[in-house]
């Protein structure tokens, strides 16, 4: 690959308007820049390419010299390309259609994005939505694979902005012959006599170190943790009867791949809730895709996950 060129596209731009005005001070005029901006961007630019481009005739404008001559064309070429380019990075901004990369946490997926790409399919059926399920989605997003995340307030980077989208309750997921399954609530004092189920996640989610806050703010020892491989594998252990998960999202049935069924419990601590979000990059405006986006998972989070009692 060559060397990167030194000259800028404001230059080439000030070659092409002298070649068609005959005149510096002209040129200048139509560039709204002064005469000495105007002369001194060119003489970097013959420096530069190691041609000189103008003739000055004294005061009888400029003419292009042969090397400007042959110049002249590619100058102006690039021009266009670059110009097209802008355009097209506007168009790429401003449309709703195309391609969307979404990073979801994995535990998230399954519940919110269905719901959020259908909605969105009813008034955009030209959008294309490509949901990668991770448990790192903030990793897709620094790397650019995704224009957005769906994560916990917990992930976080000095590089993306949060944007809460909800903050469910918190509950626990235990066997339908659990002792606390009948009684509907349950504070985390009663659920540490048993095995929290918890999925093996990398660290750096911040889930064990969330739970484990949950635990120490309602001064209660916490309980032993047993690994699972998955979320469905969670349930079906719970199901079973040999622990509890605890979970931000009401199944929409109670019955595990297993044959057992589970019963849901609320938490009745006060303790803080995780919120539900998007992740963007600080430095990037959101295309009107990903806006649009947005609005559907805030409008399908917030009825999701309502109160069950609303």
């Amino acid at each position: 690959m060559g060397h990167r060129p030194e000259f800028s596209l404001t230059q080439l731009l000030y070659f092409v308007t002298i070649a068609e005005t005959g005149n510096i001070s002209e040129a200048a005029a139509r560039l709204h820049a002064s005469q000495s901006a105007v002369s001194a961007a060119i003489q970097r630019l013959e420096r530069q390419l190691a041609n000189q481009l103008l003739v000055r005739h004294h005061a009888k404008g400029v003419s292009l010299t042969p090397a400007g001559k042959l110049l002249i064309d590619d100058a102006r070429t690039i021009l266009r390309q670059a110009n097209a380019l802008n355009q097209y990075s506007s168009r790429l901004q401003d449309e709703s259609g195309g391609r969307l990369d979404i990073a979801s946490y994995y535990s998230i997926t399954s519940f919110l994005m269905p719901r959020a790409i259908s909605r969105v399919a009813n008034c955009q059926p030209g959008l294309m939505v490509a949901v990668h399920d991770v448990h790192l989605p903030i990793d897709l997003l620094l790397d650019g694979t995704c224009e957005l995340a769906v994560t916990y307030s917990i992930t976080s980077s000095d590089e993306t902005r949060f944007t809460e989208l909800v903050t469910p309750a918190l509950y626990a997921l235990v066997a339908q012959s659990h002792p606390l399954a009948d009684s509907r609530t349950a504070s985390l004092a009663d659920l540490s006599k048993y095995p929290v189920l918890m999925a093996d996640v990398p660290s750096s989610t911040g889930i064990q170190k969330y739970v484990e806050s949950a635990f120490i703010k309602a001064e209660v020892p916490m309980p032993r943790v047993v690994r699972t491989t998955g979320m469905e594998a969670t349930r079906a252990l719970a199901g079973a009867g040999l622990g509890f998960m605890l979970t931000h999202h009401r199944p929409p049935s109670m019955d595990t791949l297993g044959g057992s069924r589970i019963a849901l419990v609320a938490i009745t601590d006060d303790i803080p809730h995780l919120s539900i979000g998007v992740q963007m990059l600080r430095s990037t405006l959101p295309t009107q895709r990903a806006r649009n986006f947005v609005t559907a998972l805030r409008m399908t989070a917030q009825q999701l996950y309502a109160p069950a009692n609303a």
